[in-house]
């Protein structure tokens, strides 16, 4: 007799969830933080609740991804401990909360209008596209992911119905592709072993340690070069497009001391990403790294001091 499904355990259920992950979506409180708006209760309310679902949507979209990749999160070092994979949750349990998930965040995108509803019926769509072509594709596999920041982005100002700034539309685009390329690189190392060659010392191997496609199969058009050159120019990017926001984004110059903690933060995670081989878990780093939570705390400080209570210096 064939052993009974897995009871789905609440601690295997949330695992599912992903609610490490949850912490991409407070990019939607953009809208309200950076016009300046946070502290107004009707703004703050509505932000959050696009918060909560964007977080539902995701972990919905999560949870079909995990179904859909089962037999190759099984072949992956870190993902097959996940749920399904494991086998601690049956797939109809699964399918169940993954349900549960989407009609919240509907019903949340409803309360906060058409537009937020629209928002997460693309970032939806664009998600299934990922994870049945587009994640197979070099270069577009990131660039779909960068796209789901932009989108969560346009959630949270249509939500409280302010206008994104252009330059924090370009800043996050490239801060989005840099942590895409920092993650690839960082899968590409776990299940090749490849370093770059400041760390090897020597020229990468001619063949890969493992089947690369076992894994995530657009991992064979890339190679640790590539992504470390990829990497350093979405930094830069990154870097300039926000020091552009504070000289030009903002009638308040001051805020330019903003991008010392900006700069710093990019450059620990470059030196995590290219000399300690991590980066495969985005939100692990932002929770367990002392030196980048520092950065971002100064930075937020350093930004509600100017924008909220009128910090000014002397600049031209």
């Amino acid at each position: 007799m064939p052993p009974p499904p897995p009871a789905g355990r609440p601690g295997d259920l949330l695992k599912l969830l992903r609610p490490r992950q949850w912490t991409k979506n407070l990019v939607c409180v953009g809208g309200a933080f950076f016009s300046g708006h946070m502290f107004d209760m009707r703004y703050a309310e509505r932000a959050a609740v696009v918060v909560v679902a964007f977080s539902a949507v995701s972990s919905f979209v999560y949870i079909v991804n995990d179904v859909l990749d089962r037999e190759q999160d099984r072949n992956h070092p870190r993902k097959k401990l996940r749920p399904i994979a494991a086998g601690t949750v049956s797939i109809p349990q699964a399918m169940l909360l993954a349900v549960l998930m989407v009609c919240v965040a509907i019903v949340l995108a409803a309360l906060l209008g058409p537009a937020v509803l629209a928002i997460l019926a693309t970032y939806v769509v664009m998600n299934f596209c990922y994870s049945a072509v587009l994640k197979n594709l070099s270069l577009v596999d990131a660039t779909v992911v960068a796209a789901g920041f932009i989108l969560r982005i346009y959630a949270g100002t249509a939500a409280v119905h302010v206008s994104p700034s252009a330059w924090l539309l370009l800043c996050a685009f490239f801060l989005s592709l840099f942590l895409a390329f920092g993650k690839r690189r960082a899968e590409l190392n776990a299940v090749t072993g490849q370093k770059s060659g400041a760390d090897a010392g020597l020229r990468e191997p001619e063949a890969p340690a493992v089947d690369v496609t076992a894994t995530r199969g657009v991992l064979h058009k890339y190679n640790v070069a590539m992504l470390d050159r990829f990497c350093n120019i979405c930094a830069t990017l990154t870097i300039a497009t926000y020091a552009l926001y504070s000289a030009l984004g903002h009638p308040n110059r001051t805020l330019i001391v903003t991008t010392v903690p900006v700069v710093m933060g990019i450059f620990r995670y470059l030196l995590l990403v290219e000399r300690y081989q991590e980066g495969e878990a985005p939100d692990a780093i932002l929770v367990k790294d002392w030196p980048i939570q520092m950065a971002i705390l100064l930075w937020l400080i350093l930004y509600v001091s100017v924008i909220y209570f009128g910090l000014q210096i002397d600049v031209q």
